[in-house]
């Protein structure tokens, strides 16, 4: 009997040890935990690098596209940005460029929320505006009177397939003879050309200015033999194309003004 109680006081601090033991954490020992994932960026600067040109605004409240003149520019490199607008000749801020999850972008201290974005065109909101920026080689003011222009593809005007238009058409060049334009002239910017209809009409938006305020409209634009008609609720003009193989739209009339315009 007393061997017995002597062995029960014995096992029991050892008991004691041992489940103590079990509770304490050995040095140099971790435990893992699930890490939680924050959010992850769907972009990335590298996709940035490069010129950027406003073509589009739309008013996010009203879903409507809107006027304007103030162009945005934009011209990443090694993580900074250039910031100007169209109605400058040069860039009027220089800073920081910054992507944060999932979609946010940083912009020498302004902050846009990209929509979407791929390699030739951005789209991005700033709350009161949605912009849609086109991905450019050079800026338009940079390239004013720098483009050689064939001169001999206007001999003649030619008839063209209506399928050959279909897509987005930036004016790279003008030629207008000495008072041919003014500031009330409606120049043309772009031509977005989306859908063909069976009956050979082209549907789709044209981005003219006057007195320097940019103007989004939809568009038809009608084909006969070599002449063309761009039809818009505020104006309609009547060319002949000269040029229009799938990759360049030239349309006009020789010796008062001539467009010349590429994908």
């Amino acid at each position: 009997m007393k061997l017995k109680l002597f062995l029960l006081v014995l096992f029991i601090p050892c008991y004691s040890l041992t489940v103590n033991a079990q509770k304490v954490k050995r040095k140099g020992v971790t435990i893992n935990q699930p890490v939680k994932k924050g959010p992850v960026a769907k972009y990335s600067l590298d996709q940035l690098n490069g010129k950027w040109q406003e073509v589009k605004r739309i008013s996010i409240k009203s879903k409507e596209p809107i006027d304007f003149s103030d162009s945005l520019l934009m011209n990443f490199y090694d993580g900074k940005v250039e910031l100007k607008d169209a109605t400058s000749m040069r860039m009027s801020m220089t800073g920081s460029a910054q992507i944060d999850a999932p979609n946010s972008l940083a912009v020498a201290g302004d902050i846009y929320s990209i929509r979407s974005l791929d390699k030739t065109k951005l789209v991005i909101d700033d709350g009161e505006f949605t912009r849609e920026l086109q991905k450019k080689d050079q800026f338009y003011y940079e390239t004013v009177g720098k483009i050689k222009i064939e001169k001999d593809s206007l001999s003649m005007p030619v008839a063209i397939d209506i399928k050959n238009v279909k897509g987005k058409w930036i004016v790279y060049s003008r030629q207008a003879a000495p008072g041919a334009t003014s500031q009330q002239t409606a120049l043309i910017k772009s031509l977005d050309i989306t859908s063909i209809s069976e009956d050979g009409i082209a549907f789709g938006q044209a981005v003219f200015y006057t007195s320097d305020i940019t103007k989004v409209l939809p568009c038809q634009l009608i084909t006969k033999g070599y002449e063309i008609k761009i039809v818009t609720d505020a104006y309609i003009w009547n060319f002949y194309t000269y040029k229009a193989d799938g990759t360049e739209f030239v349309f006009g009339e020789k010796g008062k003004l001539v467009y010349y315009s590429k994908h």
